[in-house]
């Protein structure tokens, strides 16, 4: 009885401590992932809507102070009329200035929509 007691609390352990590895596993490989978006000279790769360039987003500014209201909006949330107004501040800006405006939103607390997303990842092609 005693030996098969001691075989349970042996098993139990090895199946916590396999659960346990299994999720320092998978954050392992996120953060490694997210890495492997950056080329070898720092540059964006395109593959994502925001890089980690090291902004200085104290002298980051666009004029779109109308999508402010978008602040805490759920992609799934927009409207067809909130992702023309997106659309329209995109295509009124400079190509090289679209990844900057991405990562200011971003940083404002306002979800792309997924469409505008995949217009940026075009346009940073």
């Amino acid at each position: 009885m005693s030996n098969t007691i001691v075989l349970i609390v042996i098993l139990a352990f090895i199946v916590a401590g396999f659960f346990i590895l299994r999720k320092s596993y998978r954050n392992r490989v996120v953060t490694d992932d997210h890495h492997s978006h950056e080329s070898e000279d720092g540059e964006c790769c395109g593959k994502h809507t925001n890089c980690a360039k090291g902004y200085d987003n104290s002298n980051l500014y666009f004029e779109d102070e109308e999508l402010d209201r978008f602040k805490g909006t759920k992609q799934e949330d927009y409207t067809e009329a909130d992702i023309e107004e997106f659309r329209h501040v995109l295509y009124t800006m400079k190509t090289e200035e679209v990844d900057t405006w991405a990562h200011c939103l971003q940083t404002r607390g306002i979800e792309i929509p997924q469409e505008i997303k995949d217009e940026i990842l075009l346009m940073l092609q």
